[in-house]
């Protein structure tokens, strides 16, 4: 008699430390996923930020900056929204859409035409985080920022 009610105290155990060490699980889980998004994020920004300051004297610094950052960020399943920019004196010459590339040539200078001392490259990116599952197991969407950013400066040699 004395076996059976021991099977019986294993088993509730179980059942009661199930739900705790399932929730563990998942939390670590969706934790490890967090972080690996954002080492993923904060490279691309620093590989971006680097192509964009060697771009010095290219036709196409916004153009390849971009697309770098896209193939770095090419694992990521959530939206992403990045800013490209060169910062000089004070003056921030922001990179996008059709004349991208122009506004990037001139603020970077000439390979003859230097830009200014300290002047930055610099790339964010805005990315929402998409949890596993979309988190919904146990409520840990609810835990886990819904968004994420990064930001990457390296100054145009």
């Amino acid at each position: 008699m004395n076996s059976k009610r021991q099977r019986g105290t294993a088993v509730v155990e179980f059942a009661l430390g199930l739900p705790v060490l399932l929730f563990m699980m998942l939390s670590i889980a969706q934790v490890g996923w967090w972080m690996s998004n954002y080492v993923v994020l904060n490279s691309a920004a620093s590989a971006g930020a680097r192509l964009l300051a060697s771009e010095r004297g290219f036709a196409t610094p916004y153009t390849d900056t971009s697309g770098a950052v896209q193939s770095a960020t090419g694992s990521l399943s959530g939206a992403q929204t990045v800013t490209i920019a060169v910062v000089s004196s004070g003056a921030t010459t922001t990179c996008s859409g059709k004349t991208g590339d122009a506004s990037c040539a001139t603020a970077l200078g000439t390979l003859s035409q230097p830009p200014a001392a300290g002047t930055l490259a610099s790339v964010s990116i805005s990315y929402q985080f998409a949890a596993p599952l979309r988190g919904s197991l146990l409520g840990l969407g609810s835990l886990m920022p819904s968004t994420m950013s990064a930001n990457a400066s390296v100054v145009v040699q």
